[in-house]
Order: C-alpha cells, then structure tokens, then sequence
C-alpha cells in the first residue's frame, strides 16, 4: 500500500510558541491562540496517526483474507487444475516405450481454464519439423536428441510449450488398466485395428473389454495408420471413464502405486493430486487425436500432421463438448457422415452419426443450429467448404444438425 505523503515537521512546538509569548493581559489572549492552535494541531496530528494505522490495518486484514481465500480455493480444487500447482501452464508430455526401449506411446496432457483436461494423442509415428534435423517422425526424435529435443518438436507441432513430463513402460500402462478393471472402447462406427501381429474387430457402439484385451488394443493400434490413432484415443478415453468411477481414495491409492514405476520430474505429491484431480468425474475431460493424414503405403508408412485442423483442435478446450452435434445422410452415399465427422473431429464437438439415408435427396448441406450455436456453425462451414446455416429456435440452444447434401462429394471430404 502507497503511504500517503502526510508530514510533521513544520508542526508548531510547544517551545516555539511560549518564547514568541510576552507578559501581560495583552499576552494571554494571544498565549491562548497559541494552545489552542498547539491543541489543534495535535488534534489533526492524533487523527492521522489514526487514518494511518488503520489503513495499515485494513491493507493487512485484505492481504490475508485473500491469502486466505487463495489458499482455500486451491485445497477445494474449485480454481483449474490448483489442486496440483501447475496452474494454467502445467503442460505435462507423456511418453511409453515398447519392449526395445522404442518410443510407441505419445500424449500430450493440458489444463484449460474451465478446469478441465484434454488429452491429445500422438502416434510416434509422426512426422513433425525437429530443430536442427528437418522433418523426422517423432519416434526418430526422441532418439536424436532425448527429451529436450522431443520436447521442444512436439511444442512446435501442437503450439503448446512443456513444462512437466512422465514417461512409463507398457507394464505400468496394465497396472493402470486392470485397476481400472473393464474399458469402455465406444465408437459410432465399425473399427478394425491390424497391428502388433493380431487384427481387432471393434462394434460400433459400446464395447466393454477386459484389461488385458484393452492393452492388446492399444499396442495394435500403433502399427496401424489408418484408425490406430482413434483406437488409441478410445483406449485413453475408456481408462478415464473407468478410473473415475472409483472412489478418490483409491484413485490416490493408485497413483502413490504408479508414482514409484515412473520416471518424472513431478513430486509425488504433485503427481497424486494431478492424478487425483485428473480422475475427478466433476471436472470435464477429453481425449483428441492429433489431426493427421496416412502418407505411404507397406511398412513405410507415416503419419503428416494438419496443421489447420491442429491448429483450430488446440484452441478449443474441454468445455466445448457441451455442443451436440448431429451428422445425417441427405444421400444416397455410402460413406459421407463418417467422412464428414472425420473432418469436423478438431471441433471437439460431442457428435453423433446417422449414416443411413434419410430418404430425402438434399440438394444442398444444410447445417442447423440452436440458438446458442451459430458461431459453431459457422466454424462447420469453413471446415466443411459448403453449407446452408439455418437458425432454428425449436432445437436445443447448443445442437447443431448437420444434414450433407449431394453438393458435398465423399472425394471433397476425405480430401485433407
């Protein structure tokens, strides 16, 4: 607090003003002047020696109610992500490694300011400019310059910078997962996964499967270019939902267990509230795959990001989930609404697929939006080219139905 610039010193003394008094009645009328203006003086002196004090008074009593108030804020996890001290910047990478010491998993962990998390998964396969090295695939990187290198190509890639990292082997990835119990792999299309020596039918819809056939999932999904980086984020999706179902004790109780087979540069303390705080079924959580295009074909093959689709999927949050987003076959094409939502999934949106024909021939896409949902309709428009916007007041605030006419071609969609 700025003191205000109160001074004393051109105060009359009482001395100065007894030896400018004279003898007689004349004297005492202006000896009487003279204490009562020595008396006011005072007076004012006394009251802001008061105001003073008690401005000092007020500035601590404020300084500790918002100490205080900081410190509740943080122990109740109301405030993002306070619970574990990294605020707003707790960008936190995570890596796993195969059998061969190779790099087969990559995520990317991120608070946002509503207090949520995303997840945003990266196959290694990957190719991404690297400092110094060109255009290499992000399994190559970690092996040309370590962590620090990885760590500065990945921040490039997602416009993300790294603060914290956390890196495992395949054995704690099952630990997790047979905590966890059953995982959920729930998808609105068919999904076939070749990878790791074995092949995976998924169903569209629910597909609740044992730990261990979750982890089968995930190490095929590696090898795969084509929807691995869907089964991958379907695995991670999955662990979450089955983890926050447990109660907090035993999500700690769990972490304390995984904290001592990491290899972080996180407190264990730290760690058990982020994991804590992660689990958390009160905070909003998801899990995005980079955006990326299969380049090559054999054993060749590698994985080009897109960089305005990354781009539009990284300056979203996790509260963008709450739009609904309907896709719906205006054709008679097989193929468009998978497409299409392929192409919509950097939105972040909560979206579901009716890939049948709707028996009506659009001529035109429509995008119906609710009240509260225009501004993403218009960003469905720029990323599907075409699209006619019609605001409907009968539909919920924030659901959009996107309705793909014969002006949009399965060939435009798939085009990246």
């Amino acid at each position: 607090m700025k003191k205000k610039d109160y001074t004393f010193k051109d105060s009359p003394k009482r001395s100065q003003q007894r030896r400018s008094s004279t003898n007689g009645a004349a004297s005492k009328s202006g000896y009487r002047r003279a204490r009562l203006s020595v008396r006011q003086h005072e007076k004012r002196r006394r009251s802001i020696i008061i105001i003073l004090a008690t401005g000092l008074l007020v500035a601590a009593i404020v300084f500790i109610g918002v100490f205080v108030v900081m410190r509740v804020v943080d122990s109740s996890g109301a405030a993002p992500d306070a619970s574990t001290g990294f605020g707003n910047s707790g960008t936190v990478i995570m890596t796993a490694k195969d059998e061969t010491g190779r790099l087969s998993q990559l995520a990317v962990l991120v608070p946002d300011a509503q207090g949520g998390y995303s997840l945003y998964t990266i196959n290694p396969r990957t190719i991404a400019d690297t400092p110094g090295y060109g255009f290499q695939q992000l399994d190559q990187v970690a092996l040309l310059g370590g962590q620090e290198l990885l760590d500065q190509t990945v921040a490039n890639l997602i416009m993300t910078p790294i603060q914290y990292h956390i890196g495992m082997g395949y054995p704690t990835l099952e630990i997790a997962a047979e905590q966890a119990g059953t995982l959920n792999f729930r998808t609105e299309q068919p999904l076939t996964v070749t990878g790791n020596g074995e092949t995976f039918s998924i169903d569209a819809g629910d597909n609740p499967v044992s730990a261990q056939q979750s982890v089968a999932y995930l190490k095929a999904s590696m090898d795969d270019g084509l929807v691995g980086p869907k089964v991958q984020a379907l695995f991670y999706q999955g662990l979450h939902d089955s983890l926050a179902m447990k109660p907090e004790q035993d999500r700690r109780a769990l972490a304390q267990l995984q904290s001592r087979r990491l290899e972080t540069d996180i407190d264990e303390g730290d760690f058990i509230d982020l994991f804590a705080a992660l689990t958390d079924p009160g905070r909003s959580f998801g899990v995005w795959p980079l955006p990326v295009k299969l380049v090559g074909t054999g054993t060749d093959w590698y994985l080009e990001p897109l960089p305005a689709e990354v781009e539009i999927l990284m300056t979203g949050s996790s509260g963008d989930s709450g739009v609904m987003l309907e896709i719906h076959n205006g054709t008679e094409a097989a193929g468009v609404v998978e497409a299409a939502a392929e192409r919509l999934a950097s939105l972040r949106y909560s979206t579901t697929q009716q890939v049948e024909p709707s028996g009506v021939d659009f001529e035109n896409t429509q995008i119906r939006v609710g009240s509260e949902a225009l501004a993403a309709g218009n960003r469905i428009h720029d990323l599907l080219g075409k699209g006619t916007i019609i605001k409907d007041e009968n539909m919920e605030k924030q659901q959009i139905i996107v309705i793909i006419g014969r002006d949009i071609s399965l060939a435009e969609l798939e085009k990246r």
